[in-house]
């Protein structure tokens, strides 16, 4: 008979009213076998009013469950647990023996699967939005893509001089009217595989079909890249730099391969996305110098800044940058003069730049510090910069259960893949960590302890 489970049982115990706290608790009853494969849980509504929070609370959870495969939902079936979910890895010794150590309470309010930026990194905007309202043309009805102020702010930090700028939203905003400027629904994108889930979420938005190229620790293959553009895509996309989720840069020279392959297909668009921008400062070696003509750059500020200045800068093709000012302005959007002001000031005024230089190190050494550990305790993790670390993994969904049993909410690998390929990997975002070394290189031991499992055998 099945298992149902009764809202004001559950809400009992869950050990915390956030998302990460459902999540976490919901982790740790399905791996100590509390709750059945196949179990019914109950309504989002019901146990939402049981636990005296709001649905999308309990929505978010239930999304973030289904992403770690630990649920399904089925139209008329509600939502249980899964038949395949993993078996917990319960009392597992460390890669070099120890037992783990059973930080759970120091992590559970943490969430560790989201590459969000640390907000007590990142500047206060009072000045900076002073400062936009300062710019000149307020209220005029005539829309500015792209203020001189801004113009001059980011020049100097532009890898290639572009033919064109303009502006958008977010990051996300930015890539989303590239792809509009540079295709069509239905055409095919030649896309790094690995890559961030944003952007395969973007190409599925517009109906565009992702063709895989990988990858390696200096950028897209170029043999990968060839055999991609025989399928006839349209525009090729990469992360120029701290790539999502593996932390690699294209380097110097493999642009000039790629760009020389590319060369020889002169329809196919280049669009480089730089979606943590300012916040590293590895180089950004792109594609314009080549392909000035076809490259579009957009660069992101919200990891820098915060989610509420909401502007990235978008530079490179005048043709394509044309594309994307007519699409805005037919739909009467601008980006707003006042939120450009504020990023020039931000970029430019001598405490805020040293705050973001600050961020930088901090995030670099996080990173470092995690990656160092966690390699030294025999796990395999690339080099690289970005606020991602990328650990290979013997078995995908037991190692998020086992985590999630030690209260370390993380992300799995397989929504990173274009074709889903059996790459087991978790994703584990470095911005929320502390600055210690030493309470980093326990959780280092906890996530080692959680993941390695009774053998290595696994990983051959």
């Amino acid at each position: 008979m099945k298992q149902v489970i009764d809202a004001q049982w559950l809400a009992s115990r869950v050990d915390s009213p956030r998302t990460e706290g459902i999540v976490a608790s919901l982790s740790r009853l399905i791996s100590s076998g509390n709750l059945d494969p196949g179990a019914q849980l109950p309504t989002v509504r019901d146990l939402a009013q049981k636990m005296r929070v709001s649905p999308s609370t309990v929505m978010n959870a239930w999304q973030k469950l289904r992403a770690h495969g630990l649920i399904e939902t089925h139209r008329r079936g509600g939502t249980v647990v899964r038949h395949d979910v993993a078996a917990p890895l319960s009392n597992s010794p460390t890669m070099t023996g120890r037992a783990a150590p059973r930080d759970t309470a120091s992590w559970s309010t943490t969430d560790f699967s989201r590459g969000t930026a640390d907000p007590a990194l990142q500047p206060d905007l009072g000045r900076a939005l002073a400062a936009g309202l300062r710019v000149g043309n307020l209220h005029e009805a005539e829309r500015e893509e792209m203020i001189d102020a801004l113009v001059e702010a980011v020049a100097s930090t532009w890898p290639v001089s572009p033919q064109a700028w303009t502006t958008a939203g977010g990051g996300t905003e930015g890539m989303l009217l590239a792809l509009q400027a540079a295709t069509r629904p239905g055409d095919k994108v030649a896309i790094e595989n690995p890559t961030s889930p944003r952007l395969l979420g973007v190409l599925s938005t517009l109906e565009l079909v992702p063709v895989a190229v990988d990858c390696d620790d200096a950028g897209p293959l170029p043999d990968a890249l060839s055999d991609a553009l025989r399928q006839g895509p349209t525009a090729f996309v990469y992360q120029l730099r701290a790539h999502m989720p593996t932390g690699h840069a294209l380097s110097e020279k493999r642009r000039d391969e790629l760009a020389a392959i590319l060369e020889k297909h002169p329809d196919i668009n280049v669009l480089e996305d730089d979606h943590l921008g300012s916040v590293t400062s590895t180089p950004a070696h792109s594609m314009a110098l080549r392909l000035p003509a076809r490259c579009l750059l957009v660069r992101a500020y919200c990891r820098a800044f915060g989610v509420d200045l909401r502007t990235s800068v978008i530079g490179g093709s005048r043709a394509l940058i044309d594309r994307i000012d007519e699409y805005r302005n037919n739909r009467v959007a601008m980006t707003s003069r006042i939120l450009q002001g504020a990023l020039a000031f931000l970029l430019t005024d001598p405490e805020s730049v040293a705050t973001l230089e600050h961020a930088r190190q901090c995030y670099a050494n996080r990173r470092h510090l995690l990656a160092s550990s966690l390699r030294a305790l025999g796990l395999d993790v690339p080099e690289g910069s970005g606020l991602i670390v990328w650990v290979r993994v013997p078995n995908e969904s037991k190692a998020i259960v086992s985590l999630a049993t030690h209260g370390v909410i993380v992300a799995g690998g397989a929504q990173c893949f274009v074709d889903r390929r059996n790459d087991p990997h978790i994703r584990i975002s470095i911005s929320r960590l502390p600055d210690d070394a030493s309470t980093i290189e326990r959780f280092a031991q906890t996530v080692a302890a959680a993941i390695s499992g009774p053998s290595r055998q696994e990983y051959d």
